[in-house]
């Protein structure tokens, strides 16, 4: 028989999880729809605590079974799949393993830093500081992401110095600053740091970055959005001759 009370313990839980708080108490996220879920489960079955399916959708290996319009009540989508599962939350990452990172300066759009993270995934930008950003586990974040979150490894508030350290070069994504297109970068050991979507890189990192570099655009335009300018640079930085 499908849980069809709201005092459920999972029910419960899976309600919490909706709020910040909650998934950094219980260290625990979810993730809605039926590829993300079965994408979870072949990429890190270890990080699947539970999969749960409306009574009318089609699961063949749900962990626990929803009524649907309870199912409908803690969904974050207007039009749910019915599958859901809540995931473990990886432990930060303790080493940069990627000749390619991403530093991410108060991106708190949600909307931004998911199709950030999808595109760093795409593109082998495995590495991605967290510097006063928006949650990466927020609900809009892993849905607008498309399972990229799985693919990538966060460092919270690790300084520039670090990354100088590591053999980083720095590269500041600003407003007069050099071609990129045009620009002379080194292929390897590449940090591209993207700022705020308003006010851009925050002063104190910006100085400590190597190289500036900017997106060519037609002079009615100021800028373009954060993602965009992102998903262009690291293909560029990276692929480029």
């Amino acid at each position: 028989m499908p849980i069809t009370s709201k005092h459920n313990d999972l029910v419960k839980k899976i309600r919490k999880l909706s709020e910040r708080k909650w998934r950094y108490a219980y260290g625990e996220y979810v993730a809605e729809g039926k590829r993300w879920v079965d994408d979870a489960k072949r990429l890190c079955p270890e990080n699947v605590a539970a999969v749960v399916c409306s009574d009318d959708a089609s699961c063949d290996f749900a962990d626990a079974v929803i009524d649907r319009t309870l199912f409908d009540s803690l969904s974050d989508t207007k039009n749910s799949q019915g599958v859901l599962a809540v995931m473990r939350m990886p432990a930060p990452a303790d080493r940069f393993a990627s000749d390619h990172c991403l530093f991410l300066d108060r991106v708190r759009d949600p909307g931004n830093m998911g199709t950030v993270l999808r595109t760093a995934c795409a593109a082998g930008y495995t590495d991605i500081v967290l510097h006063d950003c928006v949650d990466v586990f927020n609900p809009k974040v892993v849905r607008s992401c498309m399972t990229g979150i799985l693919g990538v490894r966060f460092h919270y508030d690790t300084p520039p110095s670090v990354l100088h350290e590591k053999g980083y070069t720095l590269v500041a994504a600003v407003l007069g600053g050099e071609d990129a297109f045009c620009a002379r970068l080194p292929r390897q050991k590449i940090c591209l740091v993207i700022g705020n979507e308003a006010e851009g890189i925050r002063d104190s990192i910006a100085r400590q970055c190597d190289r500036r570099i900017t997106i060519p655009m037609e002079s009615s335009m100021e800028s373009l959005n954060a993602a965009v300018s992102a998903g262009i640079l690291m293909y560029t930085l990276k692929y480029a001759k």
